[in-house]
């Protein structure tokens, strides 16, 4: 799998470079190509994966956005809930379905948990979420709905 990260926002693109980024807009000579940057920050810190991996459950009959049922993607980033520090903290978890971006959820330090959810019009195929730590890198699980 080829990994291409945006030097302007850390977003991720899966495979194929797109000409700008979804998140912040950079052209593609923002990206650089780095296909071992989760096995990186694994490696960095074994140790950490308890508090990095996002533990992600889906909820199927969700109705907060819709009237109509819509899929929930809740996220909480570790087993054990990650630290929100002033220099250590989760940054943004970004939401792909299929291997496309769909959307992102960024966090301050201090004044919130690493926690979030999306809310899926589609509920089919899998989502991939990604999670970038200030101090330990990026983090990523996926689940089959």
């Amino acid at each position: 799998m080829k990994l291409f990260i945006c030097k302007v926002c850390g977003h991720i693109e899966f495979d194929n470079l797109l000409e700008t980024c979804p998140v912040c807009g950079s052209p593609k000579e923002q990206f650089t190509q780095n296909d071992d940057v989760f096995k990186q920050s694994k490696a960095k810190s074994p140790e950490a994966e308890t508090k990095h991996v996002p533990a992600v459950t889906v909820n199927k009959m969700c109705k907060l956005a819709t009237p109509q049922s819509c899929v929930d993607i809740n996220v909480k980033i570790g087993e054990v809930i990650h630290p929100m520090e002033e220099k250590h903290y989760i940054h943004f978890v970004d939401a792909y379905q299929d291997g496309k971006f769909i959307a992102r959820t960024e966090f301050a330090p201090l004044k919130v948990y690493p926690a979030t959810s999306f809310h899926l019009k589609d509920a089919s195929g899998k989502v991939t979420i990604v999670e970038n730590c200030t101090v330990h890198g990026y983090w990523m699980t996926d689940v089959n709905l």
